[in-house]
């Protein structure tokens, strides 16, 4: 199976870990990511305001020549699956935006082409139950699956699932062998860009997140989100000073779950991690190496 796949800014600089292990991962199972030639930034936010049609501009680019591409396009990031994916509705449904947006693209884009997130593609075109057979050793760790905002809302236009009980992360953490804590945070916003200009706010944020994981009774975190991989891990260093008695949790994206568990050398950089996930590897059995703080 071959798709386009687009990496965006991010997976090329800070989240590197999680686009090299979605490679692999994607090679393991028999499925060939194309990245999508020439790409560029998608915009990074959706424009909320009805008449900027040159914030979708980007977006547009991008599903365009995905449909030339073959018509199917998955991406990792939840902010560029967010853009894309309302982007092409609105070209997809609203016939006036569309032709403005084609003529300043000098393009004839139709909003056609299909847009996957990665973990879409691994539920639907390869399916939860084929993925379990795959594996070679169950992640035998107690992981809490967080979803943020953009992965899932608004639901109109995005459909991946249910925005306040979705399944899909579950399904995926059983079928590789974790055992799933269900938390009631898992939807609830991280701060995302607060980070930036109000960090005590997204420090607030993603505290409560992680406390309300870690009762619940998680050893570890799993995200798809390259910005809420950042609030949740490399915010605990202030957490840890602000609120007495917090105790750290490693995060991990998705993809290298499914590394550890189909053995794959790939994804797991401890300099990538504030809380290092080290320690819980070697203790469960799935890290043949020795420990380095």
């Amino acid at each position: 199976m071959k798709i386009s796949y687009y990496p965006g800014c991010t997976l090329s600089t800070k989240a590197k870990s999680l686009d090299k292990s979605a490679r692999a991962v994607a090679s393991a199972i028999g499925i060939e990511l194309v990245e999508l030639p020439n790409w560029t930034c998608c915009g990074a936010a959706f424009p909320l305001v009805d008449d900027n049609l040159i914030g979708m501009a980007a977006a547009a680019r991008i599903l365009a020549n995905a449909k030339k591409e073959g018509g199917k396009l998955t991406t990792l990031c939840a902010f560029c699956y967010n853009v894309l994916k309302r982007t092409n509705n609105v070209i997809a449904t609203d016939k006036e935006k569309r032709k403005r947006l084609n003529m300043f693209l000098e393009e004839d884009y139709d909003g056609s082409t299909k847009v996957l997130h990665f973990i879409e593609v691994l539920r639907d075109e390869v399916g939860f139950e084929t993925l379990s057979k795959k594996i070679k050793k169950k992640v035998n760790i107690k992981v809490a699956p967080y979803y943020g905002c953009l992965l899932l809302r608004p639901y109109e236009e995005i459909k991946l699932d249910d925005p306040e009980a979705p399944s899909i992360l579950e399904n995926f953490l059983e079928s590789i062998g974790c055992e799933v804590v269900d938390f009631p945070y898992k939807v609830e916003c991280c701060g995302s860009y607060l980070a930036i200009s109000s960090q005590d706010a997204a420090v607030d944020c993603s505290y409560s997140i992680l406390n309300s994981a870690i009762r619940n009774g998680a050893e570890a975190i799993a995200v798809s989100c390259p910005l809420c991989y950042f609030n949740l891990d490399e915010r605990q260093k202030e957490m840890f000073d602000r609120y007495k008695g917090f105790r750290g949790v490693p995060i991990f994206y998705f993809t290298q779950l499914l590394a550890l568990a189909m053995e794959l050398d790939v994804g797991v950089d401890p300099n990538q991690h504030f809380v290092s996930p080290l320690p819980l590897l070697k203790e469960k059995g799935l890290l043949k190496m020795e420990v380095t703080r």
